[in-house]
C-alpha cells in the first residue's frame, strides 16, 4: 500500500528547493538535506547561475582555496589568500547561488579558516547556502 503523504512530501521538498533558489544575497545554513541536482535545476529555471563548492575532507585553508578555485574556475593568477578570493568573487555574475556542501568538515578541522571563509562569502554578494547534501554510498 502506498503512503498518501509521499506526494505531498515530494511537493514540499520541490517547493523548498525553489524557495532556496530564490533567496537573495547572504550566507544561510540549511538544516535539511538538499538535493544539489534539484537545486541546480531550480536555479536554472530562475535564470540564476549555480555553483557547488564541495569541501568534504577539506582540512585547512590551502585545501579550501583549491576547492573554491576549482568550483568557480578562478584564473591562474588567483593568489589563494582571502583578499584575492574576495577580489575574484567580485567578478562572479550577480544572482549566483553557491551551495557550499561539506562546510562542517572545514569547520571541525580548521574553525578559523571556516569563520573567515564565511565572512568573505558574506561580503561577496552571493547567495550562499551552507548545505548538507546526501552523500553517495562508497
Amino acid at each position: 500500500m502506498s503512503d498518501p503523504s509521499d506526494g505531498a512530501g515530494s511537493a514540499d521538498r520541490a517547493a523548498g528547493v525553489e524557495a532556496l533558489a530564490g533567496l537573495g544575497p547572504g550566507v544561510r545554513p540549511v538544516s535539511e538535506p538538499v538535493d544539489l541536482g534539484a537545486l541546480g535545476d531550480a536555479c536554472g529555471r530562475q535564470g540564476r547561475p549555480f555553483v557547488v563548492l564541495d569541501t568534504h575532507a577539506v582540512a585547512d585553508k590551502a585545501a579550501f582555496m583549491e576547492a573554491v578555485s576549482t568550483a568557480f574556475e578562478l584564473p591562474g593568477w588567483f593568489g589563494r589568500n582571502w583578499d584575492a578570493l574576495a577580489e575574484c568573487l567580485g567578478d562572479v555574475p550577480p544572482g549566483t547561488v553557491l551551495a557550499w556542501d561539506g562546510w562542517t568538515d572545514l569547520a571541525r578541522a580548521a574553525p578559523r579558516a571556516c569563520e573567515v571563509a564565511i565572512e568573505v562569502l558574506a561580503e561577496s554578494g552571493l547567495t550562499v547556502l551552507m548545505v548538507n547534501a546526501p552523500q553517495a554510498e562508497e
